[in-house]
C-alpha cells in the first residue's frame, strides 16, 4: 500500500467529504450518554485519499476528529488518464466491492462511500458495483483497499523487469488505446452522441403510409389489408382478415 506522507501545507487543499453522520448512545447509572460518529473521507484529487472516523459529544467535533483521522492514512492511487489502470475486486468484512475501468466520458457510476472515495481521488471514469453489506464504513474500506491494490504499467514493467512498451503489448487494454489515439490526434475527448434516425415523410411533412407501417411493426400492423393493431396471428374477431387484437385468422 502506497502511503502518502502528511502533508506540511494548508489544510484548505484537500476537499472533505462527509459520508455518514451516525448517533451512538451508552447507558449508564443515570441514563444514556448520546455520542456522533463521523466518516469522512479527504483526497486531493489528483490521486491522494484517505479515510477516518471520529467520534465526540457534538457533530462538528467528530467531523473533524475524522478529518485528522484520514489525513493521516492516505494512499496514492495509480491512475491511467481519468480512470483506473485494471478491474480488481476486494472484500472488506461482510462488504466486497468491484471496480472496473471506462472509457472517458462515462463518469462515476458508483454510490454512497464508494463515490464518495473514487471521487476525493479524482478518478472521473470507473464502473462499479457495491456487493454483500452497504455498510458505509466497509464500503469506504472496501474502496480504499481495492485502490490501494492497483498496480500502474510502470510499477508492473518495473516488478516483471520489461520496459513499458512491452507490458503494454502484453496486456493490451481498451483504456491503454484510448489513450494513444488521443495523444496521437485520433481521438477526440469527447464522443459525440448518436442521433435517431428521422422518420420519412411527405412534402407536406407529414408520415407516410409506409413510415407508419414500418414504425408500428411492419406491414401487418394496423392500416394494411389483413392486418391487425398490434400485428402478429392472433385471433381477432371483428373483420373477414383478422380483428382489432390480430391477424390473420379472422371469426367473421
Amino acid at each position: 500500500m502506497a502511503r502518502v506522507e502528511r502533508e506540511r501545507g494548508p489544510v484548505s487543499e484537500f476537499e472533505e467529504k462527509l459520508v455518514q453522520v451516525n448517533r451512538v448512545s451508552k447507558v449508564v447509572k443515570g441514563g444514556r450518554r448520546f455520542n456522533f460518529s463521523s466518516v469522512v473521507v479527504v483526497g486531493d484529487g489528483h490521486g491522494a485519499v484517505g479515510a477516518g472516523t471520529g467520534k465526540a459529544a457534538e457533530v462538528p467535533e467528530s467531523i473533524r476528529k475524522a478529518g485528522e483521522d484520514a489525513r493521516k492514512h492516505m494512499i496514492r492511487v495509480p491512475m491511467v488518464g481519468s480512470t483506473i489502470p485494471h478491474e480488481v475486486r476486494v472484500s472488506y468484512g461482510a462488504s466486497t466491492v468491484f471496480l472496473k475501468p471506462a472509457s472517458p466520458g462515462t463518469g462515476v457510476i458508483a454510490g454512497g462511500g464508494v463515490r464518495a472515495v473514487l471521487e476525493a481521488a479524482g478518478v472521473k471514469d470507473v464502473l462499479s458495483k457495491s456487493l454483500g453489506n452497504n455498510n458505509p464504513i466497509n464500503s469506504v474500506r472496501a474502496t480504499l483497499l481495492a485502490l490501494s491494490n492497483l498496480h500502474s504499467v510502470e510499477q508492473e514493467a518495473q516488478r516483471r523487469g520489461k520496459t513499458s512498451e512491452e507490458m503494454e503489448k502484453r496486456l493490451y487494454r481498451k483504456d491503454v488505446a484510448v489513450l494513444r489515439a488521443q495523444r496521437e490526434g485520433l481521438l477526440q475527448q469527447t464522443t459525440p452522441t448518436r442521433e435517431p434516425a428521422a422518420r420519412p415523410t411527405s412534402p407536406a411533412g407529414v408520415p407516410t403510409a409506409e413510415s407508419q407501417r414500418n414504425y408500428r411493426g411492419g406491414p401487418d400492423a394496423a392500416g394494411g389489408p389483413g392486418g391487425s393493431r398490434r400485428g402478429g396471428r392472433g385471433r381477432g374477431a371483428g373483420g373477414p382478415s383478422g380483428g382489432r387484437e390480430g391477424g390473420g385468422r379472422g371469426r367473421g
